[in-house]
């Protein structure tokens, strides 16, 4: 039940993500797959899957920039 939970928030994260960078929900899944934000949401203990969709693609946006 809680793996499928978490599926549906990626999801709606890359969809977000893509609407938000105006880029394709590929290139999306690409840019968080390989995210540690990506790995920090797979780790429960840190509870980043209890925070919203929206603070999480601001992390994921911010984490983009500092690569840069």
């Amino acid at each position: 039940m809680l793996d499928f939970l978490l599926w549906n928030k990626i999801a709606r994260i890359i969809a977000q993500l893509a609407d938000t960078l105006h880029i394709s929900t590929d290139r999306a899944l690409q840019i968080f797959y390989d995210s540690g934000v990506c790995r920090m949401l797979h780790e429960k203990d840190l509870g980043l899957h209890l925070m919203s969709d929206t603070y999480i693609v601001n992390d994921l946006i911010a984490e983009l920039r500092n690569k840069q």
